[in-house]
């Protein structure tokens, strides 16, 4: 399995995937997971897309809910297309690039952990409503991990 953080450090709760991925590394993962921080990295992430391991992708998501609420997705239900496009890339939504991905070929399984971010502005701190779901986000990885052998 294949996990990816998004994000970009320097802008408040958009850290969260990469924050999530640093703690990670300091975990005793089976050899079998695969740390990628990608940061907003569109190219990167449609690389691993079109492979066939499965991809957990960790990112903030404006989803409507209460800053640090944890959701997970499946990139498949359709439903969620219209949330992952909250989720940016660059010039590309994550739903953009998971397009690309499956019309280029079989896409890999693909599960998202999004976090309801309190502030995305530049030069801010990791809000402590997201600070402070970071256990609640490790255990939904783990969760995660143990599907996948």
């Amino acid at each position: 399995m294949k996990i990816i953080g998004l994000g970009n450090h320097l802008r408040g709760d958009d850290s969260i995937g990469l924050r999530i991925i640093e703690e990670l590394r300091r975990k005793n993962l089976p050899p079998s997971v695969i740390l990628i921080e990608a940061g907003a990295d569109a190219f990167l992430v449609l690389q691993h897309l079109m492979e066939k391991e499965p991809v957990l992708i960790i990112d903030c998501a404006l989803m409507g809910k209460e800053p640090g609420t944890v959701v997970k997705f499946n990139a498949d239900e359709f439903i969620l297309k219209k949330k992952l496009d909250n989720i940016s890339l660059h010039e590309f939504s994550l739903a953009e690039v998971y397009t690309m991905a499956k019309k280029m070929g079989p896409a890999a399984p693909c599960s998202i952990i999004g976090i309801q971010p309190s502030s995305v502005e530049f030069n801010t701190p990791l809000s402590d409503e997201v600070k402070n779901n970071i256990p609640l986000i490790l255990a939904a990885v783990e969760e995660e991990t143990i599907k996948c052998p």
